[in-house]
């Protein structure tokens, strides 16, 4: 018979056959329990989310419902990590790791707590924090999940956890760089993306799973230092399926779709066909841009030019390889067009940035999220 679950203020599930999280993902998220023997469908009852929901591509749940099933698996399972691992971690220790970190006075020092608490309280995530040149911190996460589970709906949920609650921490949404995600890129038939709600780039089928912070937040000062105001937070049921204050922009979204098609090889990618990755048409996309006042062609142009200046001021890869790295037959096309973007030679930008640390360290940063992977 499964614990007794708590309760608290909640609101009346909805579903919806365009936005949010569909059955599929919704069954996936409940398999560790059901490894487990629990009663999926009893879970969803908990969480006030209907029954019928699951497993059905045609219904969703929005953020806050998804907020209410994660915290009624891990209290019907009394684990953290929803099942997915073989030892996973008890509430008791999540509770204590909560309030360790709440002792931090800045973001930084919250996050190398997190890290080594999480990593000496459950034996199956191995967590570890690097430095980026001076640009921040890679937070990499390593998940040991059991055979059988969907390992990438695990880390796409912790991630979310994890930007929504240092978030919260400080008052204000992380300005992330970047993230790694191991996994493909996630598809649902009503064309919800999961991870539309992290403003930042993202490197699908990565070599690891990481998020990575900006320096400038690592000095940010904690706002809360309780385990009540962390408890207030989950009763009020937060969205976790967007973006703090608002919807990704069409431009960050036709940025993010371009740089995929870009790390796939495809550098020239029609309005058409990145359109209909973003699930509109290639007119709805353009007005929209244009309402942004931006440029589909000038924005493809700069996202591959940045990424040039990036593998010049970063790498000792040659100027030839360099272009054959980013599309181009010829090194002379490549010049030309480098040219056109920066005003300069390829040689001379090399010549005139290689040597500047701030340049370097933002070059780097740029690589470790969208550098081309290089076959030999």
């Amino acid at each position: 018979m499964s614990p007794p679950l708590a309760t608290g203020p909640w609101h009346t599930w909805k579903a919806s056959s365009a936005d949010g999280l569909d059955g599929v993902a919704v069954r996936e998220l409940l398999k560790g329990a059901v490894m487990r023997g629990y009663d999926p469908l009893e879970i969803l009852q908990r969480a006030d989310i209907d029954a019928s929901v699951y497993g059905c591509t045609s219904a969703a749940i929005d953020g806050q419902a998804l907020v209410r099933l994660m915290r009624q698996i891990q209290i019907a399972l009394d684990d953290v990590y929803l099942g997915f691992l073989e030892q996973g971690c008890r509430l008791a220790l999540e509770a204590e790791h909560i309030m360790c970190l709440l002792h931090a006075d800045t973001l930084g020092e919250a996050l190398r707590v997190s890290v080594r608490f999480t990593d000496a309280m459950a034996p199956d995530v191995g967590p570890f924090l690097s430095d980026e040149d001076g640009a921040g911190l890679r937070h990499t996460c390593r998940y040991n999940t059991i055979d059988g589970l969907d390992r990438d709906i695990l880390v796409w949920i912790r991630f979310v956890w994890i930007y929504h609650f240092f978030s919260w921490l400080i008052g204000r949404p992380l300005m992330l760089r970047g993230l790694l995600v191991r996994g493909a890129r996630p598809e649902q038939e009503n064309g919800f993306d999961r991870f539309a709600l992290f403003p930042c780039p993202i490197r699908f089928n990565a070599p690891v799973d990481a998020l990575l912070y900006d320096s400038n937040d690592l000095s940010a000062r904690l706002l809360h230092s309780s385990n009540t105001e962390y408890n207030a937070y989950y009763a009020n049921s937060p969205d976790w399926s967007a973006s703090h204050d608002r919807a990704p922009r069409w431009g960050e979204r036709t940025q993010q779709a371009i740089v995929e098609f870009q790390r796939e090889g495809l550098w020239s990618p029609t309005i058409q066909t990145v359109a209909k990755r973003l699930n509109a048409s290639a007119r709805r996309l353009r007005v929209a841009l244009s309402a942004e006042g931006e440029s589909y062609r000038e924005m493809r142009t700069r996202l591959r030019g940045e990424l040039a200046g990036a593998y010049l001021v970063a790498s000792d890869i040659s100027i030839q390889e360099i272009g054959m790295l980013l599309g181009f037959s010829e090194p002379g096309s490549f010049s030309r067009h480098f040219f056109s973007w920066a005003g300069i030679s390829p040689t001379a930008y090399r010549a005139r940035h290689a040597a500047n640390p701030a340049k370097t360290a933002a070059a780097t940063a740029l690589l470790n999220v969208r550098r081309v992977v290089r076959h030999a």
